[in-house]
């Protein structure tokens, strides 16, 4: 069973962090990030088996990596999202070991200028990441080891998030099936406070895939 999340409000943006150990983990790594006035707490959802043979995607989220889908050890990687929906857009990389990183907007842009971590999507707007903004700050993504399959999920969210908390555990998801199918049945117990009255609602989460090999 998934574990409960907990979601911490900021000044910036919103920040999804699980419970137990991970947020322990999270509060360590990020101690000048998460102020402890501003820790909300966060229902479960009920449990419901997650649907691996579509990809969730009600905006339409559309993500196009440049250079493709065979890149090597050091290649600078650009990525261009559209949406037909507004939402907030997270881009979040498994490694071939099946570890999860979130590579846009990183804590450290957020930290360094809301312009460069500025991660609205409009519709018919097309989002280049790195953007402007985050170039001048010296923002990259290059590629790094491992070798292997690796994936990036750009994760669009209908509120207003900045940060997830992701497993520390490596998952070996060999499939874009079953990616999905753990990408979802994790989203769906995420709950963010409403900008208005505080309270914590659910988002509606759309996913677009990019499966890539990286050699040496």
């Amino acid at each position: 069973m998934l574990s409960n999340r907990l979601i911490v409000g900021w000044c910036l943006g919103v920040v999804a962090v699980s419970t137990g150990d991970a947020a322990a983990r999270s509060s360590r790594s990020m101690p000048d990030l998460l102020p402890p006035a501003a820790t909300r707490g966060a229902q479960k959802a009920p449990d419901r088996d997650a649907s691996p043979s579509s990809i969730p995607n009600p905006a339409n989220v559309s993500l196009q990596m440049n250079p493709g889908q065979s890149v090597s050890v050091g290649t600078k990687i650009w990525f261009r999202v559209t949406t037909r929906k507004p939402g907030y857009l997270l881009l979040v990389d498994i490694d071939a070991n099946g570890t999860m990183s979130q590579i846009f907007p990183s804590p450290e842009m957020i930290a360094q200028s809301p312009q460069a971590a500025t991660n609205l999507i409009k519709p018919g707007e097309e989002l280049l990441i790195p953007n402007s903004a985050a170039r001048k700050l010296g923002f990259e993504y290059v590629i790094a080891p491992p070798t292997g399959v690796a994936t990036i999920v750009a994760i669009l969210s209908d509120r207003r998030v900045q940060i997830i908390d992701l497993p520390d555990d490596a998952q070996k998801l060999r499939t874009e099936a079953e990616t999905m199918s753990y990408l979802t049945g994790w989203t769906r117990e995420l709950r963010v406070p409403d900008l208005g009255t505080g309270k914590l609602q659910p988002s509606s989460w759309s996913f677009a895939i990019k499966r890539y090999t990286i050699s040496q």
